[in-house]
């Protein structure tokens, strides 16, 4: 389920482009995360894991499922914190085939990879030069 929209929350005009073909525009939802958000969330799904690691300890062979539920609760909350910003949706065509991309609710990544359904080829979506710095979260 979608997060609902906040004040916060900014749509940019961007572009998908392809090497060898013309870029196309593109629209792009994205939340800026806070200091907060992040921290607060990387601890729960630490914590979380942390919960369980000792019950499911029990099992043999105990040192690795210790060890395997502390590592995923790490990784969890890593991937968590490094979310500065948040890709809510992009509108686009593609720029080889020209069917629609689709995305879901992902972390935004710079440059982002943008895959097409119809010709299954990656465009890059393209950002305008300063725009995360400027809706940047404290």
């Amino acid at each position: 389920m979608a997060e609902p929209r906040t004040a916060r929350t900014f749509d940019v005009e961007a572009e998908a482009s392809l090497f060898g073909f013309d870029a196309t525009p593109a629209s792009a939802t994205i939340t800026p995360r806070t200091n907060a958000w992040r921290i607060g969330g990387a601890a729960a799904k630490f914590g979380g894991f942390a919960v369980i690691a000792p019950f499911v300890a029990v099992f043999p062979p105990h040192a690795v499922w210790l060890i395997g539920a502390l590592l995923a609760g790490s990784f969890l909350a890593r991937r968590h914190y490094v979310e500065r910003f948040t890709l809510e949706r992009v509108e686009s065509s593609c720029p080889k085939c020209g069917a629609t991309i689709s995305t879901r609710p992902t972390r935004l990544l710079t440059p982002h990879p943008l895959p097409c359904d119809g010709c299954h080829h990656s465009s890059i979506l393209r950002l305008p030069e300063g725009t995360l710095e400027e809706h940047a979260a404290s």
